[in-house]
């Protein structure tokens, strides 16, 4: 299981959730309606790994989505999907990187 202590020290980030591929919420740290995102994602995650198994593309590993107010990542673990909101003034490629080394330890 993922620990979102990391996560959640990082200023880039105003909001962590964990859930798992099913959309059950297991964990949130400043997020006040986890559940309802951790739900969203476990059904988006596992749709789109299904649409990329069909078209080859391999194993979803995460997911950037971006709005002209707000932005979010995805990422794919073993057994979790973690949703992080970022702040929309931060690069979502330089948070995204900050994001897989928090997640991998480093």
């Amino acid at each position: 299981m993922t620990d979102l202590t990391r996560l959640a020290n990082l200023p880039e980030l105003s909001g962590v959730v964990l859930g798992d591929l099913s959309g059950v919420f297991l964990d949130s740290v400043n997020e006040p309606d986890g559940e309802a995102v951790a739900a969203i994602m476990g059904f988006a995650a596992s749709t789109l790994s299904e649409v990329g198994a069909l078209l080859g593309v391999g194993t979803l590993q995460r997911i950037a989505i971006s709005g002209p107010s707000t932005a979010s990542l995805v990422s794919l673990e073993v057994d979790a999907v973690i949703t992080a909101s970022v702040d929309s003034s931060r690069s979502l490629g330089a948070v995204e990187k900050k994001v897989d080394g928090a997640l991998r330890g480093s």
